[in-house]
């Protein structure tokens, strides 16, 4: 089958996620070209660059770890301005190339195409949770946000035929076309061998600034990894991100801090690492994941740390590991295995 995947390039969320499902779709014969752009392109140009189709992307803008709409809702109407410019390019590819069906990762361009052009379409992510399932949220002053995310999740992707979700804690499905799975875990993960080592590890996806000062403050040791310094200051190491040295710190850290993003989360539950997430501000998908991160009791959160926070989180490590434990690791297999399903289904439909 002919396939185009579209995925968001905003962050390495989704090409991590993306690039274990392009990999099994093109071990089982299926001809794929990939639609994306930003991030997603370093990411996957390596292994994928002659599939790899650059499209122009909608992104969230920050200031200060939070979520700025205003700032957002700018950035991308000067986008879509552009996408008009550049649609009939995208459009020509589209139709030379003539997919059997999509694939989107929160990515719109490819979810409008297969809808104009009457091709069916499966969405893989873990943002349709927030519409699809039946999600709590323990905090109630973010409300607000949460209907602020369903109306840009509803109006990024639509109407697709299947939905998968992905997420580290389980949610009931709103309709049959709705279906749960664990995280999709990259294949340099599966399988990795662990151990507890001396340290934290600290991912600087976000402006973690405020939290080093209270790291110095804490006992122990910590490994902050992030775009912007090497270097050792105190109890604190710097490195700037690689991919290879990221996976040995990960294996051997004790404890992870980051904010809460799926993907991170999702692969630190794999390997049964205790987690302390911040979420960012206003983005309430990751308020979310760390409401179900503590009542799992998988790690701890906080919205405003402060040093007794981040103290209380690890002086109960052992609690968290004792309950990450409990959980049976599934890798990829059952999504895979549900993909394969709906792909054969949707094949003979098209073929009646």
């Amino acid at each position: 089958m002919k396939i185009i995947y579209g995925l968001s390039g905003q962050g390495f969320g989704h090409s991590t996620r993306c690039h274990p499902t392009i990999t099994h779709l093109l071990k089982a014969g299926h001809d794929v070209r990939i639609y994306t752009y930003g991030q997603s392109l370093f990411m996957l140009e390596k292994d994928f660059g002659d599939r790899i189709f650059e499209i122009p992307g909608f992104t969230l803008s920050y200031q200060k770890n939070k979520l700025v709409y205003w700032k957002t809702i700018l950035d991308n109407a000067k986008k879509i301005i552009g996408h008009g410019r550049q649609f009939k390019k995208i459009k020509t590819d589209f139709d030379a190339f003539s997919p059997d069906l999509i694939i989107t990762d929160f990515e719109p361009i490819t979810a409008f195409l297969a809808k104009t052009a009457k091709r069916p379409l499966i969405s893989i992510d873990n943002q349709h949770q927030l519409t699809k399932t039946e999600v709590l949220l323990d905090n109630k002053k973010y409300l607000k946000d949460l209907i602020a995310d369903k109306i840009v999740i509803k109006s990024m992707v639509w109407g697709a035929d299947y939905y998968l979700v992905t997420s580290f804690f389980t949610t009931l499905p709103k309709n049959n076309k709705t279906f749960m799975f664990p995280p999709i875990i990259r294949e340099d993960v599966l399988g990795l061998p662990t151990s507890c080592g001396d340290y934290v590890l600290v991912y600087e996806g976000a402006n973690f600034e405020h939290l080093l000062p209270l790291l110095k403050k804490s006992a122990g040791k910590f490994v902050v990894v992030g775009p912007h310094r090497d270097g050792q200051d105190g109890n604190i190491i710097y490195h700037k991100f690689s991919t290879g040295e990221w996976l040995d710190l990960l294996k051997d850290a004790k404890a992870v801090i980051g904010t809460a993003g799926l993907s991170l989360l999702g692969e630190c539950v794999y390997l049964k690492k205790p987690y302390f997430a911040l979420p960012i501000c206003q983005q309430v998908e990751q308020i979310i994941n760390a409401e179900y991160l503590e009542r799992l009791g998988y790690g701890d959160f906080s919205l405003d740390l402060k040093q007794t926070e981040l103290d209380d989180f690890l002086a109960n490590l052992e609690r968290y590991q004792a309950n990450l434990n409990q959980d049976c690791p599934s890798g990829n297999t059952l999504l895979f295995g549900k993909l394969d399903e709906l792909i054969k289904k949707l094949g003979q439909k098209s073929q009646s």
